[in-house]
């Protein structure tokens, strides 16, 4: 398995551990999603980026009251994290691995 093959690979993991979340307190949830985002840091400075940001996010979703008060909502943050930040990543990890 290459390292793009890796970084798709996370970011299936932590779209799983998405799309099966509810907002509020999950430490479990959020230190894997940690991890993963920690693992995505170093494939380039744009991924990264939005890992980290991504870990941020994750962060106030599963929080116990802090998801509530984002704007727009847990709804909002969760569009944020698996459509808008995640879905850039594999986007970036798909264009990197064509050029190489």
């Amino acid at each position: 398995m290459n390292s793009w093959d890796k970084t798709l690979s996370a970011c299936d993991e932590i779209e799983e551990l998405l799309r099966t979340a509810t907002a509020g307190a999950n430490e479990q949830r959020l230190q894997r999603i940690r991890f993963l985002t920690a693992a995505l840091g170093g494939t380039s400075p744009y991924i990264t980026d939005k890992a980290n940001a991504l870990a941020s996010r994750a962060a106030i979703y599963f929080s116990a009251r802090k998801h509530a008060t984002y704007t727009g909502g847990a709804e909002a943050l969760m569009r944020e994290m698996r459509y808008s930040l995640l879905g850039r990543i594999r986007e970036e990890a798909q264009q990197l691995a064509k050029n190489e």
